[in-house]
């Protein structure tokens, strides 16, 4: 789970929210699993804590490059 690694290098909150209002921290792949969104889905991020800014460029590049999936 390239999400839940790369948030674990923060010291900073995570926070994923469906479309349906449906909140996960981003530091449970459980939690994460129950979001239940299918691929294209939006999703909003809030992060928040010492770290903020650098957890949440680190986070928009790797939904942008794709996961790193090719």
């Amino acid at each position: 789970m390239l999400l839940y690694d790369l948030v674990k290098q923060f010291n900073s909150r995570v926070v994923l929210r469906n479309n349906h209002q449906i909140e996960a921290e981003a530091d449970s792949v459980i939690a994460m699993l129950m979001l239940d969104s299918e691929q294209g889905s939006k999703i909003d991020i809030e992060v928040s804590g010492p770290d903020e800014h650098l957890a949440l460029s680190a986070i928009i590049n790797l939904f942008e490059n794709g996961f790193d999936e090719e």
